[in-house]
């Protein structure tokens, strides 16, 4: 895999990964310990479509470069990277899509509640496999030879 290519992968997958990181390590607690509830929630809604964009657009981005990068043959492992890539993106994209149900389900109060839970377990669930596979790829992009 060229150097540049190479580059812009690691590049992607450590901005990802990281953003998952630090959203799930510093902004959630410390948003929960020093905000209330409802100033908490009007963050959330503003940051989470955010989040997941960044996550589609790195998947986008890292897919278009794997993809490019395979143009100069198939090499064992590759396709195995494009599936995560492709897996991490679609998660990213699903959860997207969730935010207005998510959202409804919190608004609903009480009604909403049992809603709330299993849509919010589900996008948590998408975005740790997103990050196990981010990591996954970030480990395989190192092994990578150049």
């Amino acid at each position: 895999m060229e150097h540049t290519t190479l580059a812009v992968l690691n590049l992607l997958g450590a901005i990802w990964v990281g953003s998952i990181v630090f959203q799930s390590l510093f902004v959630a607690p410390t948003l929960f310990q020093h905000v209330d509830e409802q100033a908490a929630g009007r963050f959330l809604r503003a940051i989470f479509p955010r989040f997941y964009k960044l996550g589609a657009v790195c998947g986008a981005s890292m897919l278009g470069a794997a993809i490019f990068a395979l143009s100069g043959g198939f090499a064992p492992g590759r396709g195995m990277l494009l599936a995560a890539i492709v897996i991490m993106t679609a998660a990213q994209l699903v959860s997207l899509r969730m935010v207005p149900s998510i959202n409804s389900a919190r608004d609903a109060g009480e009604t909403g509640h049992s809603r709330f839970k299993r849509l919010h377990a589900i996008s948590v669930s998408l975005t740790l496999l997103t990050l196990i596979l981010g990591v996954g790829v970030l480990i395989a992009l190192v092994r990578t030879p150049v």
